[in-house]
């Protein structure tokens, strides 16, 4: 009975020595809880223009996605990359599951997905420079 106890125990620490079992991993802290949210937000938003008929072809919504890729340049620069990153990858584990309809056809409809848009990318540029680490 000891041998199979000093056996366990010895395989407990081993587990807990072992590499990817501590705490090396970054943990998010509350001041990332709002740049991963309004990441992910103009993540959806821009999924939602996309959908738009003939939104990839139009200058805006080149405009709005360079905008994007900026902020994020900044975030990353700024110390917020992995909360940007984080609200990415939610983003990516819950987009496939999104069953909401897509973008109407008109002008109208493209004029408030992209307003729609533009306002989230607002909101993330707000919080990334509310960030601090």
């Amino acid at each position: 009975m000891r041998a199979a106890a000093a056996t366990a125990g010895m395989l407990s620490a081993a587990v807990l020595l072992a590499p990817g079992c501590g705490q090396t991993e970054r943990k998010a802290s509350s001041n990332d809880e709002p740049v991963r949210r309004a990441a992910f937000r103009s993540m959806i938003a821009r999924d939602f223009l996309a959908s738009c008929p003939g939104a990839g072809a139009r200058p805006e919504t080149a405009r709005q996605a360079q905008r994007h890729a900026e902020l994020k340049q900044l975030g990353a620069r700024k110390g917020a990359g992995h909360a940007l990153w984080l609200g990415e990858n939610d983003h990516g584990g819950l987009a496939r599951h999104d069953d909401r309809r897509p973008c109407a056809a008109g002008e109208a409809a493209y004029r408030g997905a992209l307003g729609g848009y533009g306002a989230t990318l607002d909101a993330l540029a707000g919080r990334i420079a509310e960030y601090r680490q």
